[in-house]
């Protein structure tokens, strides 16, 4: 028998009923995404635009740490100290934007990544 014959003869058992939806958790889901969605759009429509650029690396990052499954254990804290603990990635994110932006800016992100880099190199 061929395959297509063994597809067409296949039972598809279809659910009754749907889950109970959780709006609640479905809507801390969707906010947690927008550091990220903001980031791109930000990091795509800024080109030229120092400050959008700079605006983009700091809601990227802040996406890094954002939990999407939000328990009781969670709060502002939390996030905030792992986004200032990532601090020597966004120096680098921005040294990027700014060698990205051209001109004499170049320099200083040459050297804002090069700070980060001597940083981030571990010393073991």
């Amino acid at each position: 028998m061929n395959s297509l014959a063994t597809f067409l003869q296949a039972t598809i058992t279809v659910p009754t009923s749907l889950p109970a939806l959780d709006v609640t958790t479905l809507l801390i889901r969707l906010v947690a995404l927008l550091p990220l969605v903001g980031g791109y759009l930000l990091a795509r429509e800024g080109r030229g635009n120092l400050l959008y650029e700079v605006m983009a690396v700091l809601l990227l990052v802040l996406a890094t740490v954002v939990p999407f499954n939000v328990g009781p254990t969670t709060n502002l804290t939390d996030i905030m100290t792992d986004f200032l603990s990532r601090w020597p990635v966004m120096v680098f994110l921005l040294g990027l934007a700014f060698v990205r932006d051209g001109g004499y800016k170049i320099v200083l992100g040459v050297v804002l990544m090069a700070v980060s880099g001597i940083i981030l190199i571990p010393t073991h």
